[in-house]
């Protein structure tokens, strides 16, 4: 019987969200405007993943968006982060980042419990599960 994996990463700063893709009326051409940042987030993934084996499927991916807490917010002592940007566009963008360095496809994902709240350190955090 095999082993059930799993993982834990952190991207410290900002959680972010997937933005779609851009045209550009000037060269007729689609565009991603995320592309440094996606690069900066993979680098940051494939350290924290030390070379281990690609994850298979089915997987569960716990992830928690930590977003700063506005100053003029702390006295309320408020948990939930209930505004922009949207919890499904933020998990897509780490689904897609995780791709290639923690598992082949985001397909392979049968199950995902999200949330956003506030913390004084703005940070994602998910771990990733082989359900077996």
């Amino acid at each position: 019987m095999t082993e059930q994996r799993s993982l834990k990463y952190v991207i410290i700063g900002d959680p972010i969200p997937l933005y779609r893709a851009r045209f550009s009326s000037i060269s007729n051409r689609m565009f991603d405007s995320q592309k440094e940042i996606k690069l900066v987030t993979g680098i940051t993934l494939l350290s924290q993943h030390n070379e281990q084996p690609l994850l298979e499927g089915p997987l569960h991916l716990d992830i928690h968006f930590f977003f700063l807490t506005p100053i003029r917010k702390q006295h309320l002592n408020k948990k939930w982060h209930v505004y922009r940007p949207d919890l499904s566009n933020l998990v897509k963008f780490y689904e897609d980042i995780s791709t290639s360095i923690i598992f082949n496809d985001d397909c392979i994902i049968a199950k995902i419990t999200a949330q956003k709240s506030y913390d004084k350190k703005p940070r994602t955090e998910f771990i990733i599960t082989e359900m077996k």
